[in-house]
């Protein structure tokens, strides 16, 4: 089928019979934009108006079809018709195929732009480690983004942050800590459930922060642990004005939730030097240390 003969056609026979396109339409209970459309070429008229619209301008469907009169044996219309059937079949079907691609595009896209929202909300996508508590009481998930308490979400600051969550007989709760663009290293709760350890790694080393929860405090182990001035009253270390730059790694809890082992290095005049020693979080004295053999 020529929509463009077609359209030409209807266009001729309505005006043969005197009739606006407006007035066509009503006779076909559509609008004269319809009519329009298939008198430019843009569209073809739905098979289920093909009768209605061959009566209306005293032709028949064959001729309709064809875009002009013709002596058309039965055969031929039922050809033409049939012929027609299948090209509006399937525009049909590709229009509706193109419309649900497109609606299910813009569904899928939505429920990606939804979940997506809702797993960069909950810390999904940033969460680097869940530790819950001895007791089971607090739980402590660690991101690597930072999250802001107003609005509720997380930004696209870099930054290890610690968030705990109370729940217990003395009720519920949230805080929350910011260490600062580093790299998580580990966490590790005291027996007591009072406290933890966490190790990151900035740029200029690692260093270990000690959170007591009972008195609400974070301590930077890295500065209050004297090591060095226990090494040099043992004679262990040369005296000098200013220490060397110590590295600290954390090993395990003693069993009274106070006492920690840790590992040290440090490089002075006579080379590198590395061991472990005890260390009192409550009475912050330095016991048991151990220097390894380094060749």
């Amino acid at each position: 089928m020529d929509i463009l003969k077609t359209g030409a056609f209807i266009k001729k026979l309505r005006k043969e019979k005197n009739m606006t396109q407006k007035e066509l339409a009503q006779k076909l209970h559509i609008t004269d934009r319809a009519v329009s459309k298939w008198e430019r070429g843009l569209n073809a008229p739905d098979i289920a108006l093909l009768e209605p619209l061959a009566e209306a301008l005293d032709v028949s469907v064959s001729e309709l079809i064809q875009g002009e009169r013709a002596e058309a044996l039965p055969e031929d219309s039922t050809k033409s018709l049939l012929e027609y059937s299948k090209e509006e079949i399937a525009r049909k079907v590709g229009g509706l195929r193109k419309k649900y691609a497109g609606l299910l595009c813009a569904c899928l896209a939505l429920a990606l732009l939804a979940g997506g929202t809702l797993l960069w909300r909950s810390g999904v996508l940033f969460l680097l480690d869940t530790k819950p508590s001895p007791d089971g009481e607090i739980v402590i998930r660690v991101y690597d983004k930072k999250w802001d308490f107003w609005p509720l979400h997380f930004t696209l600051e870099d930054t290890v942050q610690t968030i705990e969550e109370f729940s217990g007989a003395s009720g519920r709760g949230t805080g929350y800590i910011s260490y600062g663009d580093s790299s998580y290293e580990g966490l590790w709760w005291a027996p007591d459930s009072r406290k933890y350890v966490v190790s990151v790694r900035g740029t200029e080393g690692t260093w270990l922060v000690l959170r007591d929860l009972e008195r609400n405090t974070g301590r930077n182990l890295n500065a209050v642990v004297n090591l060095y001035d226990w090494l040099r009253q043992q004679g262990l270390a040369p005296k000098r004005l200013e220490p060397p730059q110590m590295e600290y790694q954390f090993l395990q809890w003693g069993k009274d939730s106070a006492s920690m082992l840790l590992y040290y290095a440090f490089e002075d005049g006579n080379g590198l030097h590395e061991g472990y020693f005890w260390y009192n979080c409550e009475s912050n004295e330095v016991s048991g240390i151990l220097e390894l053999d380094v060749k």
